[in-house]
């Protein structure tokens, strides 16, 4: 995830809120859910040059804590496109585009 919504001044951007707090409980969920700890996947680049926040979680190969881990992550990852796929559906609206979502599942 990286840029800003643009809904409103940074810092009070409820959209940016919504996305953030989504990416909080990917990787939250992940460490709690499936064996991963959360620090070791989660990195947050604060200023990229454009003044742009990017949070990208990453997941090795053979993180997870037992064989049904990797099950488990894939429904949490869902449920974490869904949100973000809700969320892009109800505030795209009258033209106006604040999220985006790409999908990348590049292997690592």
């Amino acid at each position: 995830m990286s840029g800003h919504a643009g809904y409103a001044e940074e810092g009070s951007d409820i959209i940016c809120a919504a996305a953030s707090i989504l990416v909080y409980t990917l990787a939250n969920s992940l460490e709690r859910i499936c064996g991963v700890d959360a620090q070791s996947i989660s990195k947050i680049k604060e200023d990229s040059g454009d003044g742009d926040v990017r949070a990208e979680i990453v997941i090795p190969y053979g993180t997870f804590a037992d064989t049904g881990a990797d099950d488990r992550a894939a429904v949490v990852a869902d449920t974490i496109y869904t949100g973000f796929t809700t969320l892009a559906t109800s505030v795209n609206a009258n033209g106006m585009k604040y999220i985006n979502i790409i999908q990348d599942f590049t292997e690592v």
